[in-house]
């Protein structure tokens, strides 16, 4: 028999299910969860959607999950945050913390100690109240606004070689056409990883701003998938043997001084060569910035398909089979 699971100062008792807004403390930020508490024994996952307000498909996927999952099925507990970033939700505001008065992508400033804007306490409070008391994250983002993506399953860059290899296997049974292991920015599913020891994946599905049914779909399939194969709700999910490995990416960011038009010169989808134009990138006179080349041979999986570029922008990201 399960005990009481307590997590953010949210109680729920053995066979319980309870959806309520958790609020960070001495702040008005608050965000929508579900917590299910099985009556059986067993891990506890973390599934969080809506670190950036404007990814959609997994904030569906997340909250239909939080309706239909039954805790009469469940070994462990199952923690769901519907949507992490609120204000940039409310207000359709991709990338930053709409609320943040330094608008940060919170996304980029993981671990912190709390010591500085909202942003900052907004993740230390994650970190701190959600992550001790897990046995696995995922994290589920997709192509933002401004961003086309193909999608992708990514193993946190944790230095358990051990721990990566069942992460591996997991991955694997999952839906995603491409598997790549983290390049180890900042982000909350790499920090949980890296330094609170917690095994995690990234989900990256649908783009610019779309919430298809098909995305949602996949994604709550993915995350029952990783949850039977952790033991917390029965079934036997079957490898994906069309997964293909990027044994090497490169995620391009504008530089500094990168502040005006951005020209591509591939799409989503192509297959590129080293050294191939990639972008230009122009200031509002036309005149030439920079030109952005590839650094590898590879297939370009994700792209930004906005006119305007600023510098720390993702540009683009592509990796090789």
């Amino acid at each position: 028999m399960r005990k009481e699971l307590e997590i953010a100062g949210i109680r729920v008792g053995c066979g319980q299910k309870v959806q309520t807004y958790v609020r960070v403390p001495d702040t008005d930020l608050c965000f929508p969860c579900t917590f299910i508490n099985g009556k059986e024994d067993g891990k506890i996952i973390l599934a969080s959607a809506g670190i950036h307000g404007c990814e959609y498909p997994g904030v569906m996927a997340v909250m239909e999950l939080g309706r239909e999952i039954d805790p009469e099925h469940v070994s462990g507990a199952i923690i769901l945050i519907h949507e992490v970033n609120m204000s940039s939700f409310l207000k359709r505001q991709p990338y930053v913390m709409a609320a943040d008065e330094e608008r940060k992508n919170l996304n980029r400033i993981f671990p912190t100690d709390g010591s500085g804007t909202l942003a900052d306490r907004l993740c230390c409070f994650l970190s701190e109240e959600f992550i001790p008391g897990i046995d696995f994250h995922v994290d589920l983002h997709s192509g933002d606004m401004v961003e086309e993506l193909e999608g992708c399953v990514i193993v946190a860059n944790t230095p358990d070689e051990e721990q990566k290899a069942s992460l591996i296997e997991i991955a694997k049974h999952t839906r995603f056409h491409l598997r790549m292991n983290s390049g180890g920015r900042r982000e909350f599913y790499n920090s949980s990883a890296i330094h609170y020891g917690k095994p995690a994946l990234l989900f990256e599905r649908g783009h610019s701003g779309y919430c298809r049914r098909a995305d949602v779909d996949d994604d709550k399939a993915d995350l029952l998938s990783v949850m039977s194969c952790l033991g917390i709700l029965p079934g036997e999910p079957e490898e994906n043997p069309d997964q293909v490995f990027f044994w090497r990416h490169e995620w391009t960011q504008a530089q500094e001084g990168d502040n005006g038009i951005l020209l591509p010169f591939v799409k989503l989808g192509d297959e590129i060569q080293e050294g191939q134009k990639l972008f230009e990138i122009r200031d509002m006179f036309g005149e030439l910035i920079r030109t952005v080349h590839a650094k590898h041979d590879g297939h370009v999986f994700i792209i930004s398909h906005t006119l305007s570029v600023t510098e720390g922008d993702d540009l683009i990201a592509y990796g090789q089979v």
